[in-house]
């Protein structure tokens, strides 16, 4: 079988293409190039990424490739991260970007090149039950990143190898040391990786920034914004407006161009919300909805659902308990269990 590992020039797509070289697998790694910091001073550039990308399949003696993707993830990730906060959103770039270039562009183009399938380093795990492919947590919770995947299909799934799934991130950096990978202590990327640096200062190259009022509870004016795409719903800083107490952003206004926040951190808290656009991994949604939790960022705790109305694309989601900051633009993930059954974008809350 032929594989291809997409790798971008850190440990675990590297412990990936090693561990699949362990089990004698014909392999080529691929490395996408998807931004180039030519005319933007904080556009991220990829050269970097490939280069250590190349110096690892030369470790392992297989081949590298360059996957060029630079103008579709322009006009299908980067503008969509553009235009959601030119709306009051606070999008996630990797749940777009999974279905539409990894798993999109990328795989065609890896299909094009005769692999079988197309393996990656993330910490998700897949087991076949049925004729289904079922997409579960990563081994290590601390690592797991089936949340940016919910909007993967089975046909996607069923190209897809995920090595690392059963590791914890110590164990693949002891993997790249037994292979005398150059990254194996090479940093986790903790940016968003077409920007380098702050992504405020991107959306101030790339939007106009109309300053505003902020009311505080919706009535009140204390201060003015700097422009609404600069703040998202949770945020304590960077108002700059004295007050008695602390701040926190509790919604955005587009209509109005205000920025609504709240000295009290309760006042953040919301228990219904719906969403929209969504997938479910096996094509359709579960026939009960019993047990099923949401997870609303991707570093949250899953909350337990009370309620669920599911009409067409759309959803009404109503939690047991209040949650804090529910944000529309970011992804609402389906769980039972540990194993991912879908998700949407969030467009709307409601209050308590």
């Amino acid at each position: 079988m032929k594989v291809a590992v997409a790798m971008s020039g850190g440990v675990d797509s590297s412990v990936a293409a090693a561990i699949l070289k362990r089990k004698n697998y014909d392999l080529v790694g691929v490395t996408m190039r998807h931004c180039s910091n030519e005319g933007d001073s904080d556009q991220n550039d990829c050269s970097q990424a490939i280069l250590d990308a190349a110096r690892v399949c030369h470790e392992l003696d297989i081949p590298h490739q360059v996957i060029d993707v630079t103008e579709e993830f322009k006009n299908i990730v980067i503008a969509n991260f553009i235009s959601e906060y030119a709306a009051g959103r606070t999008p996630n770039p990797c749940t777009l970007c999974n279905p539409t270039i990894k798993w999109g562009i990328l795989l065609d183009k890896i299909i094009q090149l005769n692999a079988d399938k197309m393996a990656t380093g993330h910490y998700v795990k897949t087991t076949s039950i049925n004729g289904k492919i079922h997409l579960f947590r990563g081994k290590d919770q601390h690592r797991d990143q089936s949340y940016m995947l919910w909007g993967l299909d089975q046909a996607q799934l069923a190209k897809s190898l995920f090595p690392v799934g059963d590791l914890s991130k110590s164990e693949s950096r002891q993997i790249a040391r037994e292979f005398a990978l150059s990254v194996h202590d090479k940093a986790d990327s903790q940016e968003i990786c077409f920007i380098d640096g702050n992504y405020q200062n991107f959306l101030t190259q790339h939007l106009e920034l109309i300053p505003g009022d902020i009311l505080l509870d919706g009535q009140k004016k204390i201060g003015r914004h700097q422009g609404l795409p600069l703040y998202t719903i949770g945020q304590r800083k960077g108002m700059n407006t004295p007050w008695h107490a602390p701040l926190f952003v509790k919604s955005i206004d587009p209509e109005t161009n205000s920025l609504i926040v709240t000295d009290d951190p309760a006042q953040l808290l919301e228990n219904s919300f719906s969403i929209n656009q969504i997938n479910w991994i096996s094509g359709e949604p579960p026939a009960s909805f019993t047990g099923l939790q949401v997870q609303i960022r991707y570093n949250s705790r899953p909350a337990e659902i009370e309620e669920l109305t599911l009409l067409e694309n759309t959803a009404s989601i109503k939690l047991k308990n209040p949650t804090r900051a529910i944000t529309p633009g970011q992804s609402a993930v389906f769980y039972l269990n540990s194993e991912l059954l879908g998700g949407g974008l969030i467009k709307e809350f409601n209050s308590c």
